[in-house]
């Protein structure tokens, strides 16, 4: 059910890229994930650590605050 509602953003070569030349992340994996979420136009970035991602273009929101956002739009 949650497929039908959140896309899954791929890594590709231009995302890679980007990543790579960003110095605003500690990890790159986390870079990656910002840099997936801006091709994809997301709204989010799901995540336990929201700490990683003070520095990402897509805001980071813990998944129960998420669910419950997502309840409230239901």
């Amino acid at each position: 059910m949650l497929l039908d509602f959140l896309e899954i953003a791929n890594a590709n070569h231009k995302a890679v890229k980007h990543a790579l030349l960003r110095n605003d992340f500690n990890d790159f994996e986390d870079c990656l994930q910002d840099e997936c979420a801006k091709q994809i136009f997301a709204d989010y970035i799901i995540t336990r650590n929201i700490s990683d991602f003070l520095t990402s273009e897509i805001p980071a929101i813990s998944p129960s605050d998420f669910l419950e956002e997502w309840k409230n739009v239901q």
